[in-house]
């Protein structure tokens, strides 16, 4: 017989009981949709787990400390103090190395200011900004070591620094009123006497790209409680009355605005970025000491290295380690999030496969049945000399169809319910949210993700499951003696 004479007649055999082929397709329609609808529900914890390690940190990151640094990180990981009695220590020699190591992308040597430092921007210092993060930094190595600018360009010469996206809105208006001095970025939230409510986003009170700003700072400086006494002058007094060490004003240009996606309370997302050059020309301002030579060797605070894949984490850390240097890094974090989704999708890939089991026994039932009902028709075939290979073929092939048939129209309903899920989790039925319940975003919070290959998984387990619960039954057409076969009634 050829191809197209089986496919013929397994078509034929199906429809010939539409009720009983209806019913073990449902069954399988059932299982499969729920085998799918689950994995989907692991996928969609496993995605949530990402996002949220993402929001914390970039997962490609590694800080480097020389002592006792892992505690300063909000990272939960293993950092493990290196195992030379020498104290390490993080200096340009240390950075070269670390670039040397294979699998680093970026190596990002990091100086954080030690002093207190206020910010003011605008005529007679209007704008105030108070207790800044800043922080000096090698800017040619900040695109390399992950972090992108949402505006603006590099800095290239002196005095140019750059800007957190948030930094804009940690400024007030100590002209205005309490209710009106200040401005809260979409996402942030404002609370009155009815509550808190999230604000979509308000206009900052000036454009910081290109901005010049004035940053005020000293050995013993001290922000004051109340900037609408300072006057109209652009230095804060100090509180120190030594006069040992006067307060220092350094005037900057941001140049470019980084975009950072964490939601850290650091330089990069709300505070100031400089070069390394920069912040030594602020601390000998700061110093007084005209005499100190500001290309001498700096000590870095920490050291962030960025890897070029997420799988080379391990492996760098553990040399850093080797080295001397203690580290931070969700790589642990990160395995044990994962091992508990792994977990989890197989609890719910498990209670899938139950119903996936349960339409296999009415497959292999409905194939039993065709084989007792069609026992003389498979004598006549026999006795018309069909090979044995042929009867066997026919009958998977219709076991196997009943199980296509099922897992197509089963990835069809389990895409819409994933949909349906996804918007309803969205905050309902809309054509925006039709879009991220479908491709998801870095903002996007989705319960059911179906890749692609769920759905070429399933339909060929589905077939696979048709075929191997028809298996027993077509061998057992086979057996059927032609004489005895049509000698039965049926």
């Amino acid at each position: 017989m050829r191809f197209s004479d089986i496919a013929r007649s397994c078509m034929q055999n199906l429809l010939r009981r539409k009720s009983r082929t209806v019913l073990t397709v449902l069954g399988v329609i059932v299982g499969c949709c729920s085998i799918v609808l689950m994995i989907s529900i692991g996928q969609g914890i496993n995605e949530q787990n990402k996002q949220m390690l993402k929001n914390m940190g970039n997962l490609n990151d590694i800080t480097v400390y020389a002592d006792g640094g892992g505690s300063h990180s909000m990272a939960t990981s293993s950092s493990v103090s290196g195992a030379g009695s020498e104290q390490a220590k993080l200096d340009d020699d240390a950075v070269q190395n670390f670039r040397s190591i294979a699998g680093v992308a970026g190596v990002l040597p990091q100086k954080t200011m030690s002093y207190s430092v206020d910010a003011t921007q605008g005529a007679g210092s209007r704008y105030v900004s108070q207790y800044v993060n800043v922080v000096g930094v090698d800017v040619t190595q900040l695109e390399e070591s992950g972090y992108k600018l949402a505006s603006g360009r590099l800095p290239m010469r002196a005095g140019e620094v750059l800007a957190g996206k948030s930094f804009v809105y940690s400024f007030y208006d100590k002209y205005a009123s309490d209710s009106s001095n200040h401005r809260i970025e979409a996402g942030g939230y404002y609370c009155d006497e009815h509550g808190c409510v999230q604000s979509e986003g308000e206009d900052p009170f000036f454009d910081i790209l290109n901005s010049k700003i004035t940053l005020i700072t000293g050995a013993n400086y001290q922000s004051p409680d109340d900037y609408r006494k300072v006057g109209s002058g652009s230095v804060a007094p100090s509180d120190s009355g030594s006069g040992e060490s006067p307060t220092i004003t350094m005037p900057y240009t941001v140049v470019g605005v980084i975009d950072s996606s964490a939601n850290n309370y650091d330089a990069f997302t709300s505070g100031i970025v400089m070069s390394i050059d920069d912040m030594k020309t602020l601390n000998v301002k700061i110093s007084g000491d005209t005499k100190a030579n500001t290309s001498s060797k700096v000590v870095y605070d920490q050291v962030l290295v960025h890897t070029q894949d997420i799988k080379d984490v391990a492996d760098v850390e553990a040399q850093i380690k080797g080295a001397g240097y203690q580290t931070s890094s969700f790589e642990q974090t990160r395995k044990e999030i994962e091992k508990q989704s792994r977990g989890i999708q197989l609890a719910l890939g498990g209670i899938g496969a139950v119903s996936f089991f349960v339409a296999a026994i009415g497959i292999a039932n409905t194939m039993i049945m065709s084989v007792s009902e069609r026992t003389r028709e498979i004598g006549i075939m026999k006795a018309l000399g069909c090979y044995v290979r042929d009867i066997r073929m026919m009958f998977l092939c219709e076991a196997g169809a009943i199980g296509l048939v099922g897992g197509v129209i089963a990835c069809l309903i389990s895409a819409i319910g994933s949909i349906g899920i996804n918007m309803a989790s969205l905050g309902g039925f809309s054509v925006e949210n039709f879009g991220k319940a479908i491709m998801g975003g870095d903002d996007v919070s989705r319960i059911s993700v179906i890749p692609w290959w769920l759905f070429v998984v399933a339909m060929l387990f589905s077939i696979a499951v048709g075929v191997i619960a028809g298996f027993g039954p077509a061998n057992k057409a086979v057996k059927i003696p032609a004489l005895d076969a049509i000698k039965n009634d049926q």
